[in-house]
């Protein structure tokens, strides 16, 4: 018990850290004003060097928020662990499919992995998605789709946390508290039509991102399909009502990876039995998932 107190009171100091910055304050300040008569749709960020999201000179365009753009002016990355995995693990020719694109920042990354061969993105808010058109306009092998995807086909209502961008959901909470309704695709057609339209036999990675709806849409697809996946990315805190089939499902992979910076600063392969472990700090944290398609 001493060990997972001090593990958590690491873990909320780390939090703590990476979310305080120069820029939040202000950023969190202007998202929370009413702003009746005007807004500031997006801002235009300009890369003084090099980096895995841009070239020196280039620009990206980002919502006005406290956590993404605060994150890109100080670092200039995002998400790079996920890049630097595919880098490493990728093997034969690959479709990236993108399932809560954002801004399109993972796919424009992703898009320079020269076996990366096709990127699908879905993104379901229509002021975002618009954004990352523009961010992805250099991509040639790109499909955007201006939906998400759900266990049900519909509009429905999602869930805006103001203060982060990167925080729509189906799922509501405290911090979520705008509402909006956007067209959702049932993810298990749309998973059976990329895999069927796949003529050459390209291996497929999967990344979604989906504010705590990651593990609904892991837990609910097919053994069929899923097998066929060399990579899965998700992000996940808690498997609510899914542990039986979650389980199920993760049994099909191979290999488990984890991306947990507050406790170990590198990717870290692990078992099965591993993961309980994981649930029982109730912090959001990033899976990994690989499979042998040779066996």
């Amino acid at each position: 018990m001493r060990i997972r107190r001090l593990i958590q009171k690491k873990n909320k100091k780390f939090i703590i850290k990476k979310l305080s910055n120069n820029f939040s304050t202000l950023f969190q300040a202007f998202n929370m004003s009413e702003r009746t008569f005007s807004d500031i749709p997006y801002v235009n960020i300009k890369f003084k060097k090099n980096s895995s999201l841009a070239k020196k000179n280039e620009t990206i365009l980002l919502k006005i928020d406290g956590t993404i753009l605060p994150k890109i002016l100080e670092t200039g990355n995002f998400d790079v662990f996920l890049v630097n995995f595919i880098k490493k693990n990728i093997k034969k020719k690959s479709i990236c499919v993108d399932i809560g694109s954002n801004h399109g920042l993972v796919s424009r990354q992703v898009s320079k992995i020269n076996l990366i061969k096709k990127i699908i993105c879905f993104e379901p808010v229509k002021e975002i998605f618009d954004l990352s058109v523009l961010n992805t306009e250099n991509i040639k092998n790109i499909e955007r789709n201006n939906y998400g995807w759900a266990k049900k086909e519909g509009f429905k209502l999602f869930f805006e946390n103001p203060s982060n961008s990167g925080d729509f959901s189906l799922i509501p909470n405290k911090q979520r508290s705008i509402k909006h309704k956007f067209k959702f695709a049932n993810a298990k057609t749309e998973l059976k039509k990329i895999i069927s339209n796949n003529k050459k036999n390209f291996q497929i990675i999967l990344k979604t991102d989906c504010q705590g709806y990651d593990v609904e849409l892991f837990s609910n697809f097919d053994e069929k399909y899923l097998s066929k996946i060399y990579m899965y990315f998700l992000e996940i805190k808690d498997l609510g009502n899914n542990k039986i089939n979650f389980y199920k499902n993760i049994k099909l992979f191979d290999k488990i990876y984890i991306s947990f910076p507050s406790i170990h600063q590198n990717v870290k392969q692990i078992n099965i039995d591993d993961l309980k472990d994981y649930f029982s700090y109730k912090v959001e944290f990033d899976l990994i998932l690989v499979n042998d398609l040779k066996k």
